[in-house]
């Protein structure tokens, strides 16, 4: 059972949230055994199905979705949290440990909800030079991080933030199949600070192997990046942003995140 959440953490219900596609049914119901003890509330969109699996359509905590409109990795975005919930955003292909919701909640709430939000799979651009490559270092979810450090985009498979800093779905359509940019767009411009939370290897678990991988189970997930998704990397790329890569004890000690916050566009 899930402990008290802190005093400081919104006091909404807690919900996850996740889109997904028949050939990843079997994967659904797994994180669906992991996640539903430790939520209020599961939103599960079901691209591709003519209706819901009944047992999970008939849950009294599952909202069951379908849709004629393939919203690929977006999906997750349809149903509208309230602004005080707290949500998680979800991957069908990931394996989520018993005590993911407690304790993200808590090392979110040790950073504050204002203002920010929050993830395991992180992404920091390098501009290049001093032996440094240029382009996207990935913080991988499953890797290990001893301290929560400021990241330019999170992956919405390891998500969480607070209701109000969830996109609508109307904003998030321009970035069908692109979740994550839209998701760190949406953020920036409404000058939120996106954090990578600290974790041991393998506590999230990748639970399909990169050599192992089924063509069938990606081949809904993706589709080339338009205009809309271009852009906003490049702006993403641009925005002066005072966090990214510092870990988050160095900002607030220095006095940064009072002066440095991301400015939006």
């Amino acid at each position: 059972m899930m402990q008290p959440r802190p005093a400081d953490a919104p006091a909404g219900m807690i919900r996850a949230q996740l889109a997904t596609f028949p050939a990843r049914e079997p994967m659904l119901r797994e994180v669906v055994q992991a996640l539903l003890p430790q939520v209020d509330r599961l939103v599960i969109l079901f691209n591709g199905y003519a209706e819901a699996p009944a047992d999970l359509a008939d849950h009294p905590a599952i909202e069951a979705i379908t849709t004629d409109l393939d919203t690929k990795d977006t999906g997750k975005f349809f149903s509208p949290p309230a602004p005080d919930d707290i949500v998680f955003l979800l991957e069908d292909d990931i394996g989520y440990p018993p005590d993911y919701v407690e304790r993200s909640i808590a090392e979110a709430s040790r950073i504050g909800w204002d203002g920010n939000v929050f993830g395991y799979l992180g992404f920091v651009h390098h501009e290049g030079g001093d032996d440094q490559p240029q382009g996207w270092e990935m913080l991988p979810f499953n890797g290990r991080l001893t301290k929560a450090r400021g990241v330019r985009m999170l992956g919405t498979g390891t998500a969480l933030a607070r209701g109000d800093a969830i996109p609508p779905m109307g904003f998030m359509l321009n970035y069908i199949g692109h979740g994550d940019v839209g998701f760190a767009l949406h953020g920036l411009r409404r000058g939120r600070l996106a954090w990578a939370l600290p974790r041991q290897s393998g506590w999230l678990k990748d639970r399909i192997a990169r050599d192992q991988r089924d063509p069938a189970l990606f081949a809904a997930e993706r589709q080339s990046p338009g205009l809309a998704v271009v852009a906003g990397l490049r702006e993403l790329i641009d925005a002066p942003m005072g966090h990214v890569d510092v870990p988050y004890e160095k900002y607030a000690r220095t006095g940064a995140a009072a002066a440095g916050r991301a400015r939006g566009a």
